[in-house]
């Protein structure tokens, strides 16, 4: 069945606006190509998984230089190591964070967490940073959650 032109032409310009505050930057023309290869991808073009719904299916982006790579599946697109850190995170290492604890003789310690199955979980936590940014790098090859 095909789309209405109106509903189509409305669906373009929604995620035309939606890249673009993503960080997303293209011309009129890349934007063309971009959009016709996200409606018609079916598999993720890193892990190969088809795509059950339109929620699974991502826009990947450089998010430095805003310059598109991929039509990715939700965990692909979170696995990239260029996503932001929050603000919160004063390592600068995307999954650890300071987390303040008096137990500690500098009064905190550095915890490294990623989402696993859909939660957010604790790996490992220590007090010396660069040990930890070693065993998260360490850990993230070793179960595959690096890309």
């Amino acid at each position: 069945m095909e789309l209405p032109f109106k509903l189509i032409k409305y669906h373009k310009s929604i995620t035309k606006y939606d890249w673009k505050k993503k960080g997303l930057i293209f011309n009129d023309t890349e934007f063309e190509a971009i959009y016709e290869r996200y409606i018609t991808s079916s598999k993720c073009e890193l892990c190969s998984k088809t795509f059950k719904n339109t929620k699974d299916r991502h826009m990947e982006h450089n998010n430095t230089t805003g310059k598109f790579r991929n039509i990715v599946c939700t965990k692909c697109n979170k696995l990239k190591s260029d996503n932001k850190i929050p603000s919160n995170n004063t390592s600068g290492y995307k999954g650890i964070s300071k987390h303040f604890d008096k137990k500690y003789k500098q009064g905190y310690r550095w915890r490294f967490s990623e989402h696993i199955d859909g939660k957010q979980q604790t790996i490992k936590s220590s007090t010396d940073l660069d040990f930890l940014i070693e065993f998260a790098d360490k850990w993230k090859l070793e179960n595959d959650y690096h890309t």
